[in-house]
């Protein structure tokens, strides 16, 4: 096609959007291009589907993520509507919208917890401090420690066998879990791993179906709101300073040196309440409750033991230590809730911690200053049947995981980091190597990841919403919103000039029927990664990337920038600003969709505003289509006016 002939087109095709204005008006800009560039190529945006029967279903897969695979272009409205569910100080609520989000499809009913009868929820030790809000709050949290967490635990795994159980704390977690020895296993060593784990698998699935993770979830979430709800009111009570703390910590009368304590409320076995000096905790602990000071915390955890943990520190320079795996907000077929509300904290821990769900419900939440979170494999907000939240609302802060981290969910299961304030730094990998395919590279598989066992078992809902601040994002092979295998992973950031560096799979990536989404929605922000990224659907999956404002740079070398693949959909979306796009192979981005299994793939390449510069298929001002099945792009002036005030604020 000529250059004279696409002007025109798109002459006609702006002249088309001025005529039918009134029924745009409530479009936003990425659903206006997206019409206008499907009408171009001959598609409509209902085409961007995919049927629920390319593969027999099995009984984990999400209800959410089954109605977006039907609708891809949903995800943008989906991620929108659940940044905007999160409240400063109410964290219980976006766990509520997450908790409904892990029904599997079919599912017509959610079981409820645990609740206590009778003189189960009365008074079962003697009054040790003098507090009466103290004792009433301390009363509650023994109610869902001794009664309504383990409670709903044998709830969940009622119908399993004693084998079965421990099949979750061994067995099952080797399929998630990696050792570095492996880097150096011989061909043969590798193979025999991938059967063993494909044997656990086979063997999980027939009792998964068994298991009912909702009455344990629903059990975390009403305990953290009670506890938000009651800590507001013993925190007014310190305010008055030293001798508020006193009085707050004042116990009962005289008791005798050989006095057994295990009846006293508040001290009894795996329970520590600490005052404003600078405590030490070290073991395996149900409950601790430290009012101020620089404390440091040495915990473990027992799988074998299940029980819940509940961990509230009202301020001080905190460090938290993982002397065991399964700590630090981490719910092992329990309940695993941390809340720190004040001061500059460090978190140190192994793995399935810092806001991890594993068959259960875990939190991390820290309410203010800069902290540093640093973990292995099912870390900083991570859900296998379960929740896993970390949400870190004041500060600068550093994450750093090395597997399955920062916003994943595996089977029936979420995860999710929200980020409010602050110029955060995101990394995941360098650890365990991608050694099957790369002698130099790392596999991440996070920073919102959703992932499932193909082709076996679905999925979760993995994602990370930051909210304000210039962030770093780094990642190697799978992450910032990518996906595998009938899941959804995304990014959310708000605000804030950014970062994003990647190898491979990354940046609104999804393969082999999953959804991946990365939008960001102001500053001049930075998109760096090899390949199969920035807008990219590989085998029945949809990647998308949207920026909605800012003067961005975008940087690949193929299949990427608006690539589908396999009969893939892959978008990229830049709402507004000066861009620059640069990518190395021509022939397979920036709107490429290829002819796969007859009926082929799309590449929806869409710059909306603002004077853009090209290495690649793309031209400012132009349209264009690619040697590919369905694949093309544009680069319109959709809204000038919205350009200029773009440029005003930069």
């Amino acid at each position: 096609m000529s250059i004279k002939s696409v002007y025109y087109l798109c002459l006609i095709l702006l002249l088309a959007l001025g005529a039918s204005a009134q029924n745009k008006k409530k479009m936003s800009p990425e659903q206006q291009g997206l019409l206008l560039l499907t009408d171009y190529l001959g598609l409509n945006p209902e085409d961007i589907s995919f049927r629920q029967d390319y593969h027999d279903p099995d009984g984990f897969r999400l209800s959410r993520v089954a109605a977006l695979m039907s609708r891809p272009l949903d995800m943008i409205g989906y991620v929108d509507e659940l940044r905007g569910v999160h409240i400063k100080g109410q964290p219980e609520i976006l766990a509520s919208i997450l908790f409904e989000d892990l029904a599997v499809t079919g599912q017509s009913s959610r079981s409820r917890p645990y609740r206590p009868q009778g003189t189960e929820a009365g008074d079962a030790y003697t009054l040790y401090f003098l507090n009466q809000a103290l004792n009433q709050f301390l009363a509650r949290m023994a109610v869902y420690i001794d009664q309504v967490f383990p409670r709903s635990t044998e709830m969940m795994l009622a119908p399993l066998s004693k084998k079965q159980k421990r099949f979750l704390t061994n067995e099952f977690k080797e399929i998630i879990t990696s050792d570095l020895e492996e880097e150096f296993y011989t061909v043969e060593q590798h193979d025999s791993l991938e059967k063993a784990e494909e044997k656990y698998a086979d063997q999980f699935v027939e009792f998964a179906g068994k298991i009912d993770k909702d009455p344990i979830i629903r059990a975390g979430i009403d305990c953290l709101k009670m506890i938000l709800l009651e800590t507001k009111r013993l925190r007014k009570q310190l305010q008055g300073g030293e001798d508020a703390a006193e009085d707050f910590m004042r116990v009962t009368g005289f008791l005798p040196d050989n006095t057994d304590l295990s009846s006293f409320l508040g001290r009894q076995p795996g329970w520590a309440i600490g005052g404003p000096d600078n405590d030490y905790y070290n073991g395996d602990y149900y409950f601790i409750l430290d009012i101020g000071g620089d404390d440091i915390y040495d915990l473990e955890y027992d799988p074998n033991n299940p029980h819940g943990v509940i961990i509230i520190d009202f301020s001080g320079n905190d460090s938290y230590r993982s002397r065991s795996d399964f700590t630090l907000g981490s719910g092992c077929l329990s309940v695993g809730i941390l809340v720190d509300f004040e001061g500059d904290d460090r978190y140190d821990a192994k793995s399935f911690s810092l806001g991890s769900g594993y068959f259960g419900f875990g939190i991390l939440y820290d309410a203010a200053g800069d902290d540093r979170y640093d973990g292995d494999t099912h870390v900083q907000g991570a859900g296998s049947f379960g929740l896993g939240l970390l949400i870190d609302e004041g500060g600068r802060d550093i994450y750093n995981g090395a597997l399955f981290a920062q916003g994943f969910g595996f089977i029936e299961g979420c995860g999710l980091i929200v980020d409010s304030k602050g110029s955060d730094s995101y990394y995941a990998g360098g650890k365990y190597k991608d050694i099957l395919r790369y002698d130099d590279h790392y596999l991440s598989l996070s920073q919102g990841f959703g992932y499932g066992l193909r082709p076996i078992m679905s999925g979760g809902i993995g994602g990370i919403i930051d909210l304000e601040g210039n962030d770093s994002y780094y990642s190697d092979i799978f992450g910032q919103g990518s996906s595998y295998w009938w899941s959804l992973g995304f990014i959310s950031d708000k605000s804030g000039n950014d970062n994003y560096h990647s190898f491979q799979y990354a940046q609104g990536a999804a393969a082999h029927m999953s959804l991946g989404i990365l939008i960001d929605d102001r500053g001049n922000d930075v998109y760096f990664s090899k390949g199969v990224s920035q807008g990219c659907g590989h085998d029945y999956s949809a990647g998308i990337l949207l920026d909605r404002a800012g003067n961005d740079t975008y940087i690949a070398y193929d299949l990427s920038q608006a690539a589908g693949s396999a009969n893939g959909v892959g978008i990229l979306i830049d709402n507004s600003g000066d861009d620059r796009y640069f990518i190395h192979n021509q022939k397979n981005s920036q709107g490429y969709g290829n002819p796969r299994r007859d009926f082929g793939s799309i590449g929806l390449f869409i710059d909306n505003g603002g004077t853009d510069q090209y290495l690649g298929n793309g031209r400012d001002n132009f349209f264009w289509q690619t040697k590919s099945k369905w694949g093309g792009g544009m680069d319109i002036e959709l809204n000038p006016a919205l350009a200029d005030e773009n440029k005003n604020e930069n």
